[in-house]
């Protein structure tokens, strides 16, 4: 069974020993550091602090503090499904405009049409006309 927080782990040891509580007492500020005058960083913050506890108590919308911008919101399942749609559909986009660039011209006509050639053909030989007069035996 687990020990208390006031019970002693063993019959001669405490829970929580004398080390332990003056590491963990909260010191306050000596009175020189009180009369210390705030720092640009704290003054900075203490203003900031001032504007927002201002702004909603007049029921103003801060710019950080827009309605669709909360911080720590979890997103629904249909949020996640159209974010992951989303992308898969950049991605689609993508390769298809690289596909389109890459690939050959838009001509209505891409290879230049092959036109007839005149080929250097030899004369033919003449040939031997058959005789027009045969004489009659």
């Amino acid at each position: 069974m687990a020990a208390e927080f006031d019970e002693p782990l063993f019959d001669d040891e405490p829970v929580f020993d004398d080390d332990f509580v003056k590491g963990a007492t909260f010191t306050e500020p000596s009175a020189r550091e009180r009369a210390r005058p705030p720092s640009r960083r704290q003054r900075r913050r203490a203003r900031r602090a001032a504007r927002r506890s201002q702004g909603r108590a007049q029921g103003r919308v801060t710019g950080s503090r827009l309605p669709w911008r909360r911080r720590n919101r979890v997103p629904s399942h249909r949020t996640a499904v159209l974010q992951v749609v989303a992308g898969v559909l950049v991605l689609f986009a993508i390769s298809f405009a690289l596909w389109w660039w890459n690939s050959g011209s838009r001509d209505e006509e891409p290879v230049r049409p092959i036109v007839p050639t005149i080929t250097n053909s030899p004369v033919p030989a003449p040939t031997t006309a058959a005789p027009t007069d045969i004489p009659e035996v």
